[in-house]
């Protein structure tokens, strides 16, 4: 599809999302970016001697130390980006802040809480890092309370932020990590594939139902063509549509819900679209889409699927493969619709020497408006992240120099009510997955229905519930 950005469809959408960004701050966060699998365990509790606070001290970052003035402060950063990149943003605070010079810790790689883990034991955690597990590094005291230094920048205030996002990184109201990546999820939809089968675009607040007879028209399976692709991992996604009161994983700010209709409702229609519609191409394994459309490769982005679950980092890749004209929409809903969004977290180190420093850089890598307009025109081209800020000269500056979509501006309005992946910040949430669904979802039980989601649904809730109380006792423990 080609790049949409007139002017005037510009500021529409524009005026759609600083409305819906000063219409409040949300409700309850309710789960993950690209780069990092979510397939690591929480980290355990760092020993008493790692050099990182012991349980019952404060997590206010370290004393600042006095730097004669003219020398140069020295930052160690732990990232998981693509180092070229990074070093570019790197070179452009340095710019900005000629006193301080940041340097990429390479010692901190995957597994990335293990090397945390070793850095924070030999005391030695850079003094700025990349959060794959915030409950864990929380209550392991290697990450410092960052509300001080945030109270006392005027940017930073909720009419400018996005603070059903940076609420997920707040623990007993003391904030200790800020998302530096916004994705958020919707379908993908094959335009012209559409139009050859004379079916009308759906609008923006279509309904589950709509969807589901979409797919079906849209499948022909003696062509190899199907309505929809990535609808079996899209459970989490489509809780929230079947009842809004309801985030991510089934929590609804307080509690996780299994037992709740919703989540049984969402496993049986999911069920009902693959296994007995037969319009999703998730139906067949790999090999045989490999015999179809070629080894790996998408039946989306062959133009053989009409529809596919995704996130806007996926445009680059459409923009550059796909032979046709193509769409975003938000998901659609039964009970309301909600945006789901994914957020990479970054955090300071509670024994830093330099935390205005470190702050500085933090800043630039969030909330900056000089950071982000530097990252969109300058650095990162086409920028993958949405911005984190709620600015009209930011948000313009990313939608002329990335690959969009017309139905985006829908996506984009829907983020002040979205609901966030809740694996790198909500206390127990990546236990419950290991622990409690994957052993259901390796064997595909629940979707196949041949585990009844409703017989198992108290016995999910109360487990669920069981690792979230004692994740949070050992948050409570370390922010109290």
């Amino acid at each position: 599809m080609k790049k949409l950005l007139a002017t005037g469809m510009t500021a529409m959408i524009m005026i759609v999302f600083v409305l819906a960004g000063c219409s409040g701050s949300g409700n309850e966060a309710g789960n993950t970016a690209p780069a990092p699998a979510q397939n690591q365990a929480a980290a355990e509790p760092a020993p008493s001697d790692s050099g990182a606070a012991s349980n019952g001290e404060s997590n206010t970052a370290g004393e600042q130390a006095d730097v004669p003035a003219g020398e140069t402060v020295t930052l160690k950063f732990g990232t998981w980006n693509d180092p070229v990149v990074e070093q570019k943003k790197i070179d452009a605070f340095q710019k900005l802040h000629p006193n301080i010079k940041v340097e990429i810790d390479k010692s901190v790689t995957w597994p990335w809480d293990e090397k945390l883990g070793a850095a924070a034991a030999a005391g030695k955690l850079p003094d700025v890092f990349f959060v794959f597990n915030a409950p864990g590094n929380v209550s392991s005291n290697w990450l410092a309370d960052l509300t001080p230094l945030l109270e006392e920048d005027p940017d930073y205030n909720e009419e400018n932020i996005f603070n059903n996002l940076s609420e997920t990184g707040r623990y007993n109201g003391k904030q200790y990590v800020l998302p530096h990546q916004l994705f958020t999820q919707g379908v993908l939809i094959n335009v012209d594939l559409f139009n050859k089968e004379n079916i009308p675009l759906p609008k923006a607040d279509w309904t589950i139902e709509e969807f589901e007879k979409i797919a079906k028209k849209l499948t022909k399976p003696s062509d190899h063509q199907y309505g929809i692709e990535n609808i079996l991992g899209a459970r989490e996604m489509f809780v929230p549509q079947f009842d809004s009161k309801l985030g991510w994983l089934t929590y609804d700010g307080t509690q996780f819900n299994f037992d709740k209709p919703a989540f049984s409702e969402t496993i049986h229609w999911i069920n009902k679209v693959v296994y007995n519609n037969k319009s999703s191409v998730d139906l067949y394994d790999r090999k045989e889409q490999d015999k179809w459309y070629g080894k790996d490769k998408s039946g989306f982005l062959m133009g053989k699927v009409g529809m596919k679950i995704d996130a806007n980092w996926a445009f680059a890749d459409v923009q550059k493969n796909a032979k046709f004209n193509w769409d975003f929409l938000p998901l659609p809903g039964k009970d309301g619709q909600r945006v789901p969004m994914i957020t990479d977290y970054i955090g300071m180190a509670q024994n830093t020497k330099h935390p205005k420093e470190a702050m500085a850089f933090i800043k630039f890598l969030t909330y900056s408006k000089e950071g982000w307009l530097e990252r969109i025109n300058n650095i990162e081209k086409p920028i993958v992240t949405m911005p984190l800020l709620n600015d009209r000269e930011v948000w313009d500056a990313y939608l002329k120099t990335t690959f969009t979509a017309p139905g985006l501006k829908d996506v984009i309005a829907g983020i002040p009510n979205g609901f966030v992946d809740g694996y790198k910040w909500l206390p127990g949430d990546a236990e419950i997955i290991d622990k409690v669904l994957n052993p259901y979802d390796t064997k595909k039980e629940l979707v196949t229905l041949k585990v009844k989601p409703e017989d198992v649904a108290k016995d999910i809730q109360k487990k669920a519930m069981d690792i979230f109380n004692q994740n949070k006792q050992q948050i409570d423990a370390a922010t109290k």
